[in-house]
């Protein structure tokens, strides 16, 4: 995932959320060694409806894009289609690496 640095030495980054479930590493923080075997088990639905998922993504669904400031999620937006969220991407891009959202304003 592409990192920028606004004006304001501030580092953000901007994508589409690919996976919407949560993290094998989420789960498995929760389990000693014993129970990773159950969260693998727990895990595996995810992994199979994901296929699924993603060809709904491709039919018209709306993707996740998220915008991150140092880290730490700042917003999400919707947007319908993979080449408006890719047009999305790059034009908050190009806003934030213009000092857009910095925190910092001239008047």
């Amino acid at each position: 995932m592409p990192v920028l640095t606004d004006p304001s030495g501030v580092q953000w980054s901007v994508h589409r959320k690919l996976w919407p479930f949560p993290s094998l590493e989420a789960l498995l923080d929760n389990f000693d060694f014993f129970g990773w075997a159950i969260a693998l088990i727990l895990f595996l639905p995810f992994v199979l409806l994901w296929p699924f998922w993603l060809l709904t993504k491709f039919l018209g669904a709306r993707w996740v894009v998220v915008v991150r400031r140092d880290h730490q999620e700042v917003d999400r937006e919707l947007v319908r289609g993979w080449h408006r969220s890719g047009g999305r991407v790059a034009e908050l891009m190009l806003q934030l690496s213009q000092g857009w959202r910095s925190g910092h304003f001239a008047i």
